[in-house]
């Protein structure tokens, strides 16, 4: 091998370690910046009848509400903010603005999305609201 092709393939091995290394920088930033407190809307926790929640019903305001697997309550959840990073995409948006409880226990939920949700619980259903599905 002479010199100008190790000074070719040490070129190119440089410039791969740089592209790489710009890129987890620009990753880590991207997370850095999804975890910036002042960057979030400070959430309170309140009581929301059903007509309150139908309201929260497009992509950049949607609410939704969910029964919790063991207390049964109804909870609900400004997931806003979390649209876009969605795993399942445009899935997230079918029931806005109402009950997305049999969505949400499926099965392609992971154990961890249970975690990940209660940073976006703002409240809970009023007493005696029930969703429509639910009613009897």
């Amino acid at each position: 091998m002479d010199l100008t092709q190790t000074l070719i393939i040490a070129a190119v091995a440089v410039a791969l370690v740089t592209f790489f290394i710009l890129r987890q920088t620009r990753d880590y930033s991207k997370q850095l910046e999804q975890l910036d407190p002042k960057k979030k809307k400070p959430r309170q926790f309140g009581m929301y009848t059903l007509d309150q929640v139908a309201q929260h019903n497009k992509r950049d305001d949607a609410w939704i509400i969910v029964q919790h697997k063991e207390t049964k309550e109804y909870r609900v959840y400004d997931i806003t903010d979390y649209v876009d990073e969605h795993p399942g995409g445009e899935s997230i948006l079918r029931n806005i603005g109402g009950d997305a409880t049999e969505g949400f226990h499926g099965p392609q939920h992971p154990i961890t999305t249970y975690v990940l949700v209660e940073e976006y619980c703002i409240g809970k259903l009023a007493d005696g609201e029930v969703p429509t599905s639910e009613a009897r």
